[in-house]
């Protein structure tokens, strides 16, 4: 350990940063100021837009052009960075302080294997040969549980899973042993096993270490479960501080009280999601007066005239806890905030099935060389013989989707969650099975007969500023599906545009501007919108939540259900947040190397008795209240190859109750746990010795 100094080991002091556009002067971080000990975990959350991340690059001095640190202080063991000299603040970076950035993929270089890139940055800080570099470079991967590390040190950033990924770029920071580690979104994209991997591990780091880690990100369930203390962040400002229990319990600022309503939870039996309505105001023009007073129910005309509230202590709290509100006295925050009913969504549907999957498989070359997927392989009796090689992506999945029903489709990354839906879609092309949309076998029809089927089946994916055209404006990219399928033409599809677009909460004014000129959350209602233009029954949602703030995630489930009943839609909805998940369903099928484990009704697959795989997913859940942590199952090892997997139950290399032999050799059907056969598990165990009942601290109960 290095500061041997009683005082804090990062001290950020009235931190402005601003950005000089030909549109005017961006205030991204204003008078931002906080402390972090040595030791201690600090989640700063918020909106994207808060100035969350642009306070970590200023800290670090990397902020870019035409961006600018106007004042400030920012003291890192006893130094003022601000004040080092650019060669100073080199040999500081990635030694003292680390940064882990959201995207391992796009951080790691592609063209150097993940071993040089430790090396590189070894050899940049300490004064050690190539060989001792190397040493150090594997002990790092081992430290944060990179199997086999002294073979893949020398492999390519592609040939790792997003966890794995995100474990070198950790171990890259961990490598010159830091005091501060900046964790900048460390597990957004990534699914819950992956993520509460990563979580143990920057627990266990601060803990062996001694190291201080400053968490930021969107999810306040990874707040809750791993951070000391916490910061809240809107339009630049840090709004609220304090221990984690403490806010989370009472938050007495309104806009943190909006964040925690809006998390969906695996117990959520609430009809909406609570919604924050609004968005952040344009950081070029900030209005007088608080800048969340326009977004606040308990805003008075004192909250939007004068300053900005500054922060000041909480009476009756911990002296770290401040807030910047004027009414925080005499507000009772304790209780949510409620914009729907307190019962679950109950829906009408039907037993009439819109999509029939049986047997669906999808399976790639495994190579694209001179042999192609030829590999030789050894025979019995100890020859050689050529055999091809495929990726079983996609390997044997059955379900159905009731008209006005929604589908979840769960299970870690690579699982094949994905490639069911673009298979399903006849996007790619099924190995074997059958896939019945309507009455119609799409696995037989040709391309022109798929075409005009195709505006019955729209998707809205993860991305949607990957996903819509940047040079076409709103009205020429909705448009674009109506006037194909013959919808409608001229005025009258310009005005059905514009009722679109207020459905989906927007403007009818936004159909000239362009994808650009909207934040996530609108683009990815845009996308809602494109795909209701024509008139389908069924919408695969891809992911289309996951990169989204909670607050806006919230508006985006709530408009899904709302359309859902106006128009009758069916989903297949895909994702690895199984809180999410369980909110939207109706029923949910749990994947697993290209299988499906377990389909059932939502409230069953979430209750025991379920598969020995879903119960280590629900367990994985980060819940957003800091007392109640789980008892997580983490799962050993990774997920094998779909190239050669396991013979038996595909789950039983990581499986904790596998029952030797049987699990090993037979492989089990997909069968009925429940009178009426709508609960189906692929397990050799039997009913009682599948998931045990569990109290909410995640205790197993006494009596089952």
């Amino acid at each position: 350990m290095r500061s041997t100094s009683t005082d804090p080991l990062l001290s950020v002091e009235s931190l402005r940063t601003e950005f000089r556009t030909e549109g005017g002067t961006v205030t991204a971080v204003n008078d931002v100021s906080f402390a972090l000990e040595q030791g201690e975990v600090m989640g700063l959350v918020g909106e994207s837009g808060a100035g969350k991340s642009v306070t970590a690059t200023s800290i670090l001095r990397l902020i870019p052009y035409p961006g600018e640190i106007v004042s400030g202080a920012v003291t890192f063991d006893g130094e003022d960075l601000l004040e080092r000299t650019e060669k100073e603040m080199q040999g500081i970076r990635g030694n003292r302080i680390t940064l882990i950035p959201q995207d391992p993929m796009t951080s790691l270089n592609p063209v150097l294997t993940v071993g040089r890139q430790i090396i590189e940055t070894i050899r940049l800080h300490q004064d050690v040969d190539k060989a001792e570099a190397r040493e150090i470079a594997i002990e790092s991967m081992r430290e944060v549980e990179i199997p086999d590390p002294q073979s893949r040190i020398d492999e390519y950033p592609h040939e790792f899973s997003g966890g794995m990924r995100q474990r070198v770029l950790i171990a890259i920071g961990l490598a010159c042993e830091p005091d501060l580690i900046i964790a900048d979104e460390p597990t957004t994209a990534l699914d819950v096993t992956t993520q509460a991997k990563i979580l143990e591990l920057l627990n266990d780091l601060r803990e062996r270490r001694g190291v201080s880690i400053l968490m930021i990100t969107h999810n306040l369930g990874v707040v809750a479960q791993t951070c000391d203390r916490v910061g809240v962040m809107y339009a630049g400002n840090l709004i609220e501080t304090g221990r984690v229990e403490d806010v989370f319990e009472q938050p007495r600022h309104p806009y943190t009280r909006a964040l925690i309503d809006s998390i969906p939870s695996v117990d959520d039996d609430l009809e909406r999601l609570y919604s924050l309505p609004g968005s952040m105001p344009d950081p070029k023009a900030l209005p007088d007066g608080c800048n969340f007073a326009d977004r606040c129910a308990h805003a008075t005309e004192e909250c939007r005239a004068g300053p900005d509230p500054a922060l000041e202590a909480v009476s009756n709290r911990s002296t770290d806890s401040q807030v910047a509100c004027l009414r925080a006295a005499d507000l009772d925050l304790s209780e949510p905030a409620r914009n729907g009913t307190d019962e679950r969504r109950q829906r009408t549907t039907t037993t009439e099935s819109l999509l029939e999957v049986n047997g669906l498989k999808k399976h790639f070359s495994a190579g694209d060389g001179f042999f192609g997927n030829l590999s030789l392989t050894r025979t019995d009796g100890g020859g050689l013989s050529l055999e091809r090689r495929y990726v079983k992506a996609v390997d044997g999945v059955s379900f159905t989707i009731n008209r006005g029903e929604t589908l979840g489709l769960v299970g870690e990354s690579g699982c094949g969650k994905s490639t069911v839906a673009r298979t399903v879609m006849q996007l790619l092309e099924p190995t074997d099975g059958e896939v019945y949309f309507d009455g119609h076998p799409l696995h037989e029809l040709g391309s022109s007969e798929m075409r005009s089927l195709r505006q019955e089946m729209q998707i809205i994916f993860q991305d949607p500023k990957s996903s819509l055209n940047p040079r076409k404006t709103v009205g020429q990219i909705i448009g674009r599906g109506m006037k194909k399928h013959g919808i409608a033409t001229g005025d009258e599809k310009r005005s059905r545009i514009e009722e679109l677009l207020e459905r989906v909460g927007l403007q009818a004014g936004d159909i000239d501007k362009y994808p650009h000129q909207f934040s996530g959350g609108q683009q990815q209602r845009i996308a809602i919108a494109n795909a209701l233009a024509v008139e389908p029954k069924l919408i695969v949602c891809d992911e289309p939540v996951s990169a989204l703030d909670v607050s806006v995630q919230a508006q985006i489930l709530n408009l899904l259900a709302d359309i859902q009943d106006e128009f009758d839609l069916s989903y297949l909805f895909i994702s690895h947040n199984i809180s999410v998940v369980r909110h939207i369903c109706d029923r949910v099928a749990v994947m697993y190397l290209g299988k499906v484990a377990e389909l059932g009704p939502t409230e069953r697959v979430f209750s025991p008795p379920y598969h020995p795989y879903t119960e280590s997913l629900l367990s994985a859940v980060p819940h957003s209240t800091p007392d109640r942590q789980p008892d997580r199952i983490l799962l050993e090892g990774t997920v094998p190859s779909p190239i050669d997997p396991p013979t038996g139950c595909s789950f039983h290399t990581r499986c904790p109750k596998k029952l030797d032999g049987t699990c090993e050799r037979e492989e089990p059907g997909l069968d009925p746990i429940d009178g009426d056969g709508t609960h189906q598990i692929s397990c050799h165990l039997s009913v009682d010795e599948m998931g045990e009942p569990r109290t909410e601290t995640g205790e197993p109960r006494a009596d089952p």
